[in-house]
């Protein structure tokens, strides 16, 4: 198997059993912001969750854009749900040569020090980019990511919110947030959602949409 198959086959999947620690990228906060459940879901994860604090940085930059994200994970650390982190300074080389470099080789702050993190303390990364799991493929090979979509259809998080609850959660980060559904999970994301919502979903392939439906529709939050 190669490095490039075993990191694949390791992506796949929901939440692993190895490890109860996850660091989330700034893109993955604002899909759960957009889902209303932020809380809930939290508190159903086994697990400790963390986000780095250049990743705060780039969710308070969104402000100016609209963007509630930054609100959110500040509440969620007032709960005691989420915990704000540095990346250890002995691996500042690791930081600095994913954000340094060419444009094709390089990601923002918040996505090299969530892919630091991980690597330096052996968590999970949660991460929904394209450019960064491909980039942590070359870079980490051993690293295990996961998306917003892993943490909302996890097994625990279906069978204590229940399908209806996750199915608007799902459709609620993809309409207003964009979220990325990694193609394993997109038969089961598009049969929860349903071919209705998923027409104004632009985030999905356009084969499973149409520009048509641009109204985000009334959906229970409680």
């Amino acid at each position: 198997m190669t490095p490039r198959e075993s990191w694949s086959n390791r992506r796949r999947g929901f939440l692993p059993d190895h490890t109860n620690n996850f660091v989330a990228d700034a893109s993955v906060w604002i899909n759960l912001e957009a889902t209303g459940r932020a809380v809930e879901l939290l508190r159903v994860i086994r697990g400790n969750l963390v986000i780095t604090d250049m990743a705060v940085a780039e969710l308070e930059r969104g402000r100016t854009k609209g963007r509630r994200a930054a609100d959110e994970v500040a509440a969620l650390a007032h709960l005691g749900l989420v915990q704000i982190v540095r990346c250890p300074a002995e691996h500042d080389d690791l930081l600095l040569g994913l954000v340094s470099g060419p444009a094709r080789d390089t990601l923002d702050d918040g996505e090299a020090a969530t892919l630091v993190f991980a690597h330096s303390t052996g968590a999970v990364a949660l991460i929904d980019e394209r450019k960064a799991t491909t980039l942590a493929a070359k870079r980490f090979p051993h690293l295990v990511l996961r998306t917003t979509t892993d943490l909302l259809l996890a097994p625990e998080v279906l069978q204590s919110l229940g399908d209806d609850v996750v199915a608007d959660a799902l459709h609620r980060a993809l309409f207003a947030a964009r979220m990325r559904v990694p193609e394993h999970h997109m038969e089961t994301v598009l049969r929860m959602i349903g071919p209705d919502r998923a027409r104004g979903c632009v985030s999905l392939p356009a084969a499973h949409r149409s520009p048509a439906a641009d109204v985000m529709p009334d959906l229970p939050i409680r």
